[in-house]
């Protein structure tokens, strides 16, 4: 068995959310990050959850006392013995699922049926959807948990712990649209791992809209059931669900079909839980290779093979003809349990359901289109379909919905459907009520939208109800999803990176330049210098074929501004402004300067990145890097560290006095380091443009401060005044803002040398032991790779470009 001390380590019940605090778990395809679980932290006073269930509801919730004789009668309408005890016990349950777009009223419906019945309920998010598109976290936000991680928290009782992981990926795009969820189930059982799960327990993996029922699952608790028998086999261990299937409301039951999930095994037989001298591992189709995809399956190694799903003969469709073990078969990974066969599906012998399936109970179609475009088995087309034209199961929605029925009668209403049970959670017949009103509501604005015999929709219909997706308000509780509008990948050699260096010695561009062009990149670098700047400089910028713009002073900076309550005059010595613009404050200036620069350059039709110069590095080519994380946003904005947020001094003061605009405690967007297409940077900088141009006409807007450019940045990405933007959570996509964290260590460091008397200008070495370089950060900063000494992002991959790298001061002076 895995020893117990290697996952115990992974994670200390603190409460902390922010990603980069959170215990990592690192895999060949990527990383996990463990937060706290409900047990662990404190829920605000205001956030506790009171729920409104009706007598019948807590009459069936009040089942904890065991009655030995409903508990018999229960074990026998299941073909189930009683266990022959005087004081028979509950076994445990452990569920595990991903979590992505479920509605509220989803989770709340599932953590209803199983109220208190749970020991741990363990959910997987991802910042991509199946298809690697990305997205952005729905239950991380900022430095504590967010209301909807508290809810959450409590949908399952007090007596469950419940917990959302976090899983990045460092796979490029495949063809194979579900490798992602399968690797991303990897967190589930290592959740279980670290919660204490027995041999003896019971595990469960479901969607996050499965639920067995409450009667099954307290006969899984309790009966006699053969596969929870000590000493499983684990050929055929599984449990499956006989599920009504519910489609769209609970008004909407499909006749006579039953799904075949959730699915549950006995703990002895799940991966990191069960005995590996007696299960030896299964060999897998996934294993790293130079590009870091699945390599062929008659290519895998042994040793390699440890990931996704098993390879044929090795348990692949219950077939195990290449696996020896001496009667034992492999243990099961939470893919297996919802995959592989290998079980029996059980139904009460009165043939009433043992599960539901809440299938796409979303809030709005913009959800549902979301869900199809990008998600397992998506389709390009379904952000212009008909909910209608979709799929069957929505066909059948929609005509429930209209009270429509065909001749065969293949809809059931909650009060006709087969079977002894309902959802416990939708017995509340004003809840009910509501979610059918909900769809009803959903399908007629849908009908409004689109004609029944409407053609295909072109391309500009696609684009604009992905627009609509994105630009919708936050619904009840899921933040924007963020779409890739880019129709090809961004080719390099068309790429160009633009940048404001003007003053600056030889060492700054070897610095930017130079690791740029070390990266292999080929495109344009396009940077404004000083009239004055030495030979030294134009020979090196023109060797490594760096387009250059001579900056020139203003005679006069016509941008006057004022300081302070009083508007006392600024002193426009310490302000410069170019002979170009010179009613433009030269942070002001640069953002013109890139437009023109960037219309000047027809060739320059790809990716376009507008940098800081001085506190630049880059480490990988930005542009194939974008590439292989799927971001090629027409516009995208990179977040700093969560632990700085919006009511800093230099986003809040400005846009307030200006703006009277709140922008509160959203993540602080850095202004020196932008990415985008051709269009959408061109939109970037008219919008800039523009704005500038209203705060030097306004006297409360024109203020004394460097820094202001990035209060607009900030103002107009939150205010939804920027097209096509996105925001970039940090550390997760080519630009990785270090600042804030690099002063932070710089200040513990000196710090650290000053209490050990060492002189200051030794800092540089100050962490570099035995010569190794490379380690120049110790790993509890979690910050570089110490076989490198690179930077890297949150998958453990190299960050492209790492601004404000000086903050670092001379701590990576060796490296």
């Amino acid at each position: 068995m895995v020893p117990k001390t290697a996952i115990e380590r992974i994670i200390s019940p603190v409460e902390s959310h922010r990603l980069d605090e959170l215990k990592r778990v690192h895999l060949p395809h990527g990383n996990f990050f463990f937060g706290p679980h409900s047990h662990s932290v404190g829920i605000p006073e205001n956030e506790t959850l009171e729920h409104s269930w009706t007598p019948t509801q807590e009459k069936i919730l009040n089942d904890e006392e065991i009655d030995i004789e409903r508990e018999r009668a229960r074990c026998a309408s299941y073909d189930f013995d009683f266990p022959n005890s005087t004081a028979p016990k509950r076994r445990r349950i452990f569920l595990g699922a991903l979590i992505a777009g479920d509605s509220i009223e989803v989770l709340k419906a599932v953590g209803t049926e199983a109220y208190n019945i749970f020991h741990t309920v363990s959910y997987i998010e991802s910042n991509v959807t199946t298809n690697l598109t990305p997205k952005r976290w729905r239950f991380l936000e900022d430095e504590r948990p967010s209301q909807k991680l508290h809810l959450l928290y409590q949908l399952f009782g007090p007596k469950t712990k419940v917990s959302v992981d976090y899983y990045i990926t460092s796979r490029e795009k495949t063809g194979d649209t579900v490798l992602h969820e399968k690797l991303q189930k990897e967190g589930i059982t290592n959740r279980w791992r670290i919660n204490g799960m027995r041999p003896d327990d019971v595990a469960i993996i479901g969607d996050a809209d499965e639920t067995f029922t409450r009667d099954f699952l307290r006969a899984l608790q309790i009966c006699d059931v053969p596969q929870f028998r000590k000493n499983q086999s684990c050929h055929s261990p599984k449990l499956i669900a006989s599920t009504l299937v519910m489609e769209s409301s609970s008004e909407c039951i499909t006749k006579g079909r039953r799904w075949y999930h959730p699915d549950t095994i006995l703990g002895e037989c799940v991966d990191l839980i069960g005995n590996t001298t007696l299960h030896p591992s299964a060999l897998r189709e996934w294993s790293k290779n130079d590009k870091n995809e699945a390599a062929s399956a008659g290519l895998i190694k042994a040793q390699s093979s440890k990931h996704g799903s098993r390879l044929r003969g090795y348990g692949k469709g219950g077939n195990y003809s290449l696996y020896e073990a001496d009667g034992r078969y492999p243990l099961w990974t939470a893919e297996d349990i919802r995959t592989e066969s290998g079980g029996r599906q059980f139904v009460m012998k009165d043939n009433s359901p043992t599960g539901y399936h809440f299938h796409n109970f979303f809030t709005s179609a913009h959800e549902i289109h979301f869900k199809y475009f990008s998600y397992s088995h998506s389709s390009k087309e379904a952000m212009s379909t008909p909910l209608w034209e979709m799929a069957d199961d929505l066909d059948l929605g929609v005509r429930c919905a209209k009270g429509e029925h065909r001749a065969d009668d293949d809809i059931e209403s909650f009060d006709n459907a087969t079977g002894k049970f309902r959802p416990i959670y939708y017995l509340n017949e004003e809840v009910r009520r509501m979610r059918h009103l909900t769809w009803q509501n959903i399908v007629r604005e849908e009908e409004g939208k689109y004609a029944r015999n409407a053609q295909s929709s072109t391309i500009d219909e696609l684009t604009n109800g992905i627009n609509e997706v994105l630009e919708n308000k936050e619904q009840e509780d899921e933040g924007p999803v963020h779409e890739n509008f880019s129709n090809s990948d961004w080719d390099s050699s068309k790429s160009v990176v633009m940048g404001l260096a003007s003053g600056y010695g030889l060492n700054v561009y070897e610095q930017f330049v130079g690791s740029l062009r070390a990266t292999g990149y080929p495109g344009h670098i396009i940077l404004g210098i000083s009239k004055d700047a030495g030979p030294d400089v134009l020979q090196y910028l023109k060797k490594h074929n760096v387009t250059v713009h001579e900056i020139e002073k203003a005679d006069v900076c016509t941008y006057n501004g004022t300081i302070g309550d009083k508007g006392d005059p600024v002193d426009m010595k310490r302000w410069h402004c170019p002979k170009a613009y010179p009613d433009y404050k030269i942070t002001w200036a640069r953002f013109l300067f890139y437009r023109d620069w960037l219309n000047d350059c027809p060739l320059c039709t790809d990716g376009v990145i507008l940098t800081d110069v001085r506190d630049a590095f880059f480490q990988r080519d930005p542009f194939t890097t974008a590439v292989k994380l799927n971001q090629q946003h027409p516009l995208m904005l990179f977040e700093e560290i969560p632990a700085l947020d919006n009511t800093h001094w230099l986003t809040d003061f400005p846009v307030m006095s200006c703006r009277n605009y709140k922008v509160g405690t959203t993540r602080v967007l850095c202004s020196g380091s932008i990415m985008g297409s051709r269009e959408g940077i061109f939109d970037y900088l008219k919008a800039m443009a523009t704005e500038f141009d209203y705060w030097k006409t306004r006297d409360n807007c024109r203020i004394d401060m460097p820094g202001d450019d990035q209060s607009i940045h900030n103002y107009l990405f939150y205010a939804k005044k920027l097209k096509n933007a996105v925001s970039i959570p940090h550390r997760t996509g080519p630009i990785h803002v270090v600042g804030y964290q690099a002063a932070r260590i710089y200040e513990n460091a000196t710090k650290e040398a000053q209490d050990r008397g060492i002189e200051l200008n030794n800092v540089g070495d100050f962490y570099v032991k035995d010569k190794k370089w490379q380690e120049w950060l110790p790993q509890k900063f979690d910050l570089i790779d110490p076989s490198t000494g690179l930077i890297v992002n949150l998958n453990g991959e190299p960050s492209a470009q790492v601004h404000q790298v000086d903050r670092f001061g001379s701590l990576n002076r060796q490296w």
